[in-house]
């Protein structure tokens, strides 16, 4: 008899257990698919700004201010990459809880999404270099003091940025050639954030589904 209480309390014990990391991944889960719902939203933003600057390029030169504020709005920001820790199920498979999980179906659909999430890191140093080669290249465009009067103009409320824009500072080169190459790493920038969405849509969508099914399987609410 004593041999079947300890395994029922055992049983009890692994039970709450798991329902705690299924409860624990769960929120998690809803906090990554906000995160990459900014992710979409701030890289269609990165894309319209980069089809603007094209776009003046191409057909209104002239308008210089404009391009300067796009160009340095757009380095300023960043290289932000859904950052997703899979702490719980980290947690799990360090401590040999997995073994908990009694659906293999589960087990999979778990290890399927983190296996997906882990392929983030990479992307996040594909896109550093991305923006780096931005950097490396607007200077043979663009003007530093320019640049440098934008950047400090857009911290404060006046009506400083749009004189600067107004006033259509000149670009370092109008050279076909060189306004060429600029362009080219703004374009490679632009393809890799239309194949960031696509990534961050599938993970977004795996994430609900994940959750949806932990949902039902261990009665979570919420």
């Amino acid at each position: 008899m004593g041999f079947i209480a300890e395994n029922l309390r055992e049983h009890i014990s692994d039970k709450q257990q798991v329902q705690r990391y299924m409860q624990s991944m769960v929120n998690k889960l809803k906090s990554d698919g906000e995160m990459y719902r900014s992710y979409d939203s701030m890289s269609v933003s990165y894309c319209t700004t980069i089809d603007s600057i094209f776009t003046l390029l191409n057909n209104n030169i002239k308008s210089t201010g404009q391009i300067y504020y796009l160009a340095r709005t757009l380095t300023m920001l960043g290289s932000f990459i859904p950052s997703v820790h899979a702490t719980s199920y980290s947690q799990m498979t360090g401590t040999g809880a997995v073994r908990l999980i009694k659906h293999q179906s589960v087990a999979d659909s778990i290890a399927s999404y983190y296996q997906l999430i882990k392929s983030f890191d990479d992307w996040t140093e594909i896109q550093r270099k991305r923006v780096d080669n931005l950097i490396a290249v607007n200077n043979k465009l663009f003007r530093a003091g320019v640049f440098f009067s934008i950047y400090k103009a857009m911290q404060s409320s006046n009506d400083s940025l749009q004189n600067i824009i107004k006033t259509n500072p000149h670009l370092e080169t109008t050279d076909a050639q060189s306004v060429n190459m600029v362009m080219m790493e703004y374009q490679y920038y632009y393809g890799f954030l239309k194949l960031m969405i696509q990534r961050t849509n599938l993970a977004w969508a795996q994430a609900n589904n994940l959750a949806a099914l932990l949902k039902k399987e261990y009665n979570i609410k919420g």
